[in-house]
């Protein structure tokens, strides 16, 4: 039930702000940060360094609200408000990285997500920096923004040790490429 309040008070936040409007300038940004999130679920299914505790929700169910409406409506947010000048841009992307993380410091006091592996409040605030920078380069330079991602990836990778194997051949994107069984 909290997990639905809080994304009822991100929905809200997008209506009072109209950043619907700007759903057409951002999308590719959008999709961009949702893939990114999704690529996480992805690579670490059975070593998540962080997880949100369901709380009467099926984890699927919650994993898609956040992946397909949490992270979305926040980007659309984060986007809409983006100032002009390149100071106040810097102090719009640490406004957001700061409260950001406060909010899931909230989260955690309330055992509404869990870190493991090492993972800790630090790491999330490092995480939102990049998806609101990168969610913000991907519009001038996606295809440097892209370059970016995949090294922060592999740096996380390595990072928090998550185990690489054929397990990933067991995912959504392979099952097209596994040999067939005959009984």
């Amino acid at each position: 039930m909290k997990h639905i309040v809080m994304v009822v008070m991100i929905l809200v936040l997008n209506i009072k702000g109209k950043t619907w409007r700007n759903f057409p300038k951002y999308y590719k940004s959008i999709f961009y940060a949702t893939l990114c999130n999704g690529l996480y679920y992805y690579l670490c299914k059975r070593f998540l360094v962080w997880e949100f505790k369901p709380d009467g929700i099926d984890w699927r169910i919650l994993r898609g609200l956040h992946m397909f409406v949490v992270t979305p409506l926040l980007i659309l947010l984060f986007l809409s408000k983006f100032p002009k000048s390149f100071t106040q841009q810097i102090i719009h992307i640490i406004k957001w990285v700061f409260g950001s993380s406060l909010f899931e410091y909230i989260l955690a006091k309330r055992n509404m997500i869990s870190f493991k592996h090492g993972w800790n409040i630090f790491w999330s605030g490092l995480l939102y920096l990049k998806m609101y920078l990168y969610s913000f380069l991907f519009i001038k330079r996606p295809l440097f923004t892209t370059v970016l991602s995949l090294s922060s990836v592999l740096f996380f990778i390595k990072r928090f040790n998550v185990p690489l194997n054929k397990r990933l051949l067991k995912g959504p994107m392979f099952f097209l490429f596994r040999k067939k069984q005959f009984n």
